[in-house]
């Protein structure tokens, strides 16, 4: 098929009332499974990349290796930047073929997240790439960008209205309630002020810090038509854990490549899962 912006995908999954899963992929490996995941799906997906992992490998050298696997795919899939807040940073990226940039501007005052937003979306000018913004501060860790629970904040209606007027982003994550890594007590999602954003909204919804989330959670938002749903804790614990459970289990055995295989397998296994739930609503996010 195609490597791609957001734009279109996103825009189907709202009118179809189904979401693109976005995963938060580490290297050629992750990358890969997610990719054939969705291929045998024949849905599209979206890789994304953190700030963190990308200059750990070097802006260049991710997209190396990344754009083949995306132009040789058998779907549309778009590299997404995730959580960016560095604007010089975003924009390098940009050239160097990220088709797609969050610019994350919500920790500070609305007014600059809106002057820094429309500078990144200047620089996008007359190019095929898709920018995603942030209204309200969503807990927990992503990338280095760290936000207590004290300091969390639900987004506003008259927040959103404003920003997306003034930017004009092709999609928006709002916070309401959802939260970066491992979920820590109850889970209190706001599902009305989802809805009320939405109804204001021009453009789709993103859903951010969806791994621990419930299958009646994901329903629930999906219905309301959260097109985009970010999976990245869960990815980290299969591929840690996987090359945990392997080595345990073959602790005289020196193989890479089988070690490969068996990792390569559970990513594999855990995007299809949520892949085949969140755009072609069928299994369970729960089912071990």
């Amino acid at each position: 098929m195609a490597y791609v912006s957001m734009k279109k995908m996103l825009n189907d999954a709202r009118d179809g009332h189904y979401a693109v899963g976005a995963f938060n992929i580490v290297n050629y490996l992750t990358a890969k499974a997610v990719v054939d995941a969705a291929s045998d799906l024949k849905v599209p997906v979206i890789l994304q990349t953190s700030v963190k992992t990308v200059k750990q490998f070097g802006i260049e050298e991710f997209m190396s290796f990344l754009r083949p696997i995306c132009e040789n795919a058998d779907v549309d899939v778009a590299v997404h930047l995730d959580h960016c807040t560095d604007k010089e940073y975003a924009k390098r990226c940009m050239d160097a073929g990220w088709s797609s940039i969050m610019f994350d501007g919500s920790k500070t005052p609305l007014e600059q997240n809106i002057k820094d937003t429309l500078e990144v979306k200047d620089y996008i000018k007359g190019r095929d790439i898709s920018l995603e913004g942030e209204v309200g501060s969503i807990v927990g860790v992503e990338d280095d960008i760290v936000v207590h629970k004290d300091d969390a904040a639900y987004a506003s209606r008259e927040d959103c209205e404003k920003y997306l007027k003034e930017t004009g982003v092709d999609c928006l994550a709002p916070a309401i309630g959802t939260a970066h890594g491992v979920y820590k007590g109850e889970i209190k999602l706001n599902y009305d002020l989802f809805k009320e954003i939405d109804d204001i909204s021009p453009v789709p919804l993103v859903l951010h810090g969806g791994t621990g989330l419930s299958d009646e959670m994901f329903r629930k938002l999906i219905d309301l038509r959260a097109s985009k749903v970010n999976i990245s804790t869960a990815i980290k614990i299969a591929y840690c854990q996987g090359m945990y459970a392997y080595s345990s289990a073959n602790r005289d055995e020196n193989n890479p490549l089988k070690l490969d295989d068996y990792v390569y397998k559970r990513i594999y296994a855990l995007a299809f899962k949520h892949i085949n739930f969140f755009t072609l609503g069928k299994g369970s996010i729960e089912d071990d």
